[in-house]
C-alpha cells in the first residue's frame, strides 16, 4: 500500500481541490502531515450568511477569536463572502441581555456584550477599527450601539490581507456603517483583491435595493489591483467622480453591470474610467406600468445613440459584450399593456457601434437592438457586426412589445438573420456559433420558433451541427459551424442524447445533413 510520503508531489493538492468542507473537517483529525495540507483548503473561501437565527454574530464571533488567537489562519482565506437581506443584519441580535447593560468605558463598536470574545480581545479588536475609518467615526456614537454583525465582520474581512475576491450582497452593503470606509483603503487592507461583486444578482421584492452608495462604487475605478468587477448600480443622485482627481482603472479588464436602470450618460463616464476593458455584461431592467407613461420618459433606458457613445470607448479593447433588457418585476405584461391601451414606446436607433470594434468576437445582444422596431426596417447584420465575430447570440428581449412580432414583417426580419448566415464566408469567417435565445414568456405561440426555425442555411451539410438547449429560463436554438461538426461529432452527440446533462441544462444536438430549412 503507498503511504502519504510516498505521492507524487501535488497530487494531494489537486485531489482536494474537488473535496468539500465537510471533507476537510474529517480529513484534518487524520493526521498532522494532513492538518498541515488541508487547513489553507478550508479556509480558502469564508462565507457568511445573515438569517432569522443569531448565528451569524456568533459564528463570526467565532471566526475573529481564532483569527486573533492564531493570525496566520487568515493568510488562508482568498475568497469573502456576505449574504443575508437586510432585516437579518439589523435584527436578532445575538447578546440581547446587553440591552440593559450601562455604557461602556471604552469604544467597543457595537463588542460590548459578546460573550465569545476575551475582555482584551474585545478592546483589541475595537481599536484595530480606528486604523480603517475616518476620525469623524472615532467618537461613540448612538449608531454603533449593538451593530455587532457590522463590526464583526468588518473586523474579520480587514484581516483577510491576501483576499482575491470580495463578495458582498444588498443586505450588508445597505446595512454597514463601516464598509465604504474599508473599501476606500482597499489597496492597503487588500492588495491583491481583483474581483469584487457588490449585491445581489437575484431580484427578492422585498428587499429590494432603491439606491446604490457611490462610496461603494468609487474606489474600485481608483483600484490598481481590482481586474473584475460586477455591480448592481441604480441611478444615483449625482456621480459625482472627481475626488481628488477623475477616475482611471488600468487593471479592470471586465465589467458587469446587473438590473441596472443607470442612463446613458452615466454609462458613458463609467466605460471612460476602464480604458482597457475586454468584457462588458450589462444587464438593464426598467419598470413600465400604468403609473409610468405620464412619469419620466424611457427614453433615456431605449436611446441606442446613447448606448453607441457609451461604447465607443471601449472600440480598441473589447473582446466579449453581452446587452440585455427587461422590464422590472412590477411592469405590465405585454397582454396587460395592450388591454389598457397603453403604447409601449419604441426603442430609438440601431447598435451600429460594433461594426468597428476590431477584437470582438463574442457578442450576445437583443435582436431587437439590429432588427429595430419598426416593421418595415432591420440592419443588414453585416453592416453592424464585426468581422471578426466568432460567437452571436440573438436575444429576444422586449420582442413580444415589437410591432413587427407577427405577421409577414416577422419573415422579413428573420430573413436578414438568413442572409447573414447564408454568406457568413463573406462577412464573418470565423463565425463558429450562432443561437438565438427564446425566454417562456415568449412561447405564448410558436411564431418565434417558426420563424428561427426557418432561418437555416440554404443547404446543411457536415459542416454544420443543430440542437436546442434547454436552460431553466429560456431555450436556446443553437447552430455551430466548422469542418466535421455536422459529421462525426454530430454522431457522437446522437448517440449521447439520452445522456448529455449539464448541470440545470439539458443539451441535444443534431446534423443537417441533407435538410434543408426556409
Amino acid at each position: 500500500m503507498t503511504k502519504l510520503s510516498e505521492l507524487p508531489a501535488g497530487i494531494l493538492s489537486i485531489i482536494l481541490e474537488y473535496l468539500g468542507r465537510h471533507d476537510y473537517n474529517d480529513i484534518l483529525r487524520v493526521s498532522r502531515s494532513l492538518y498541515r495540507e488541508t487547513l489553507p483548503f478550508l479556509y480558502r473561501d469564508v462565507k457568511f450568511e445573515a438569517t432569522k437565527s443569531r448565528s451569524c454574530a456568533r459564528r463570526l464571533a467565532l471566526l475573529l477569536r481564532t483569527l486573533l488567537e492564531q493570525p496566520q489562519f487568515a493568510s488562508y482565506v482568498k475568497v469573502f463572502k456576505l449574504r443575508g437581506p437586510l432585516p437579518f443584519w439589523t435584527k436578532y441580535n445575538p447578546w440581547p441581555e446587553d440591552a440593559k447593560a450601562g455604557p461602556a468605558s471604552v469604544n467597543l463598536w457595537g463588542l460590548k456584550g459578546c460573550q465569545t470574545l476575551s475582555k482584551s480581545q474585545k478592546i483589541f479588536a475595537s481599536n484595530e477599527i480606528y486604523s480603517f475609518v475616518d476620525e469623524s467615526m472615532h467618537k461613540e456614537q448612538e449608531q454603533f450601539r449593538n451593530r455587532s454583525k457590522d463590526a464583526l465582520a468588518t473586523l474579520v474581512m480587514t484581516r483577510f490581507t491576501e483576499l482575491r475576491t470580495l463578495d458582498l450582497g444588498d443586505g450588508f452593503l445597505m446595512h454597514s456603517l463601516f464598509l465604504p470606509q474599508v473599501l476606500k483603503r482597499a489597496p492597503r487592507l487588500f492588495p491583491k483583491l481583483n474581483h469584487v461583486v457588490l449585491g445581489d444578482k437575484r431580484f427578492d421584492p422585498e428587499n429590494s435595493v432603491s439606491y446604490m452608495d457611490l462610496d461603494l462604487i468609487r474606489p474600485i475605478f481608483y483600484s490598481d489591483t481590482v481586474r473584475t468587477f460586477e455591480y448592481l448600480m441604480t441611478q444615483p443622485w449625482q456621480l459625482a467622480w472627481n475626488r481628488p482627481a477623475a477616475p482611471r482603472n488600468e487593471t479592470l479588464t471586465m465589467l458587469r453591470l446587473f438590473r441596472t436602470n443607470i442612463t446613458r450618460g452615466t454609462l458613458d463616464q463609467l466605460l471612460h474610467a476602464t480604458p482597457h476593458l475586454k468584457r462588458f455584461h450589462y444587464d438593464q431592467e426598467i419598470l413600465y406600468n400604468a403609473h409610468t407613461p405620464s412619469g419620466p420618459p424611457l427614453s433615456p433606458y431605449l436611446n441606442l445613440d446613447g448606448l453607441n457613445i457609451a461604447l465607443s470607448a471601449l472600440k480598441n479593447t473589447l473582446q466579449d459584450v453581452k446587452l440585455s433588457i427587461a422590464l422590472a418585476p412590477g411592469s405590465l405584461s405585454p397582454a396587460a399593456l395592450k388591454l389598457q391601451g397603453i403604447p409601449f414606446p419604441p426603442m430609438q436607433g440601431t447598435l451600429a457601434v460594433l461594426k468597428d470594434m476590431q477584437h470582438l468576437e463574442r457578442v450576445e445582444v437583443p435582436m431587437v437592438m439590429f432588427l429595430g422596431w419598426a416593421p418595415d426596417f432591420a440592419a443588414a447584420l453585416e453592416e453592424v457586426l464585426p468581422w471578426g465575430v466568432r460567437t452571436l447570440v440573438l436575444r429576444d428581449d422586449l420582442v413580444l412589445h415589437c410591432p413587427w412580432a407577427t405577421g409577414a414583417a416577422m419573415g422579413r426580419k428573420m430573413g436578414r438573420i438568413a442572409e447573414y448566415l447564408d454568406k457568413r464566408g463573406v462577412h464573418a469567417p470565423q463565425l463558429a456559433d450562432f443561437a438565438v435565445r427564446i425566454k417562456p414568456g415568449a412561447k405564448d405561440g410558436t411564431w418565434l420558433e417558426d420563424a428561427v426555425r426557418e432561418v437555416g442555411m440554404p443547404e446543411a451539410g457536415r459542416d454544420v451541427c443543430f440542437g436546442i438547449e434547454k436552460e431553466k429560463r429560456a431555450e436556446v436554438w443553437r447552430w455551430r459551424f466548422g469542418e466535421g461538426v455536422g459529421g462525426e461529432r454530430a454522431e457522437k452527440e446522437r448517440e449521447r442524447i439520452d445522456s448529455a446533462m449539464v448541470v440545470g441544462r439539458e443539451s441535444m444536438f443534431l446534423p443537417l445533413e441533407g435538410i434543408k430549412l426556409g
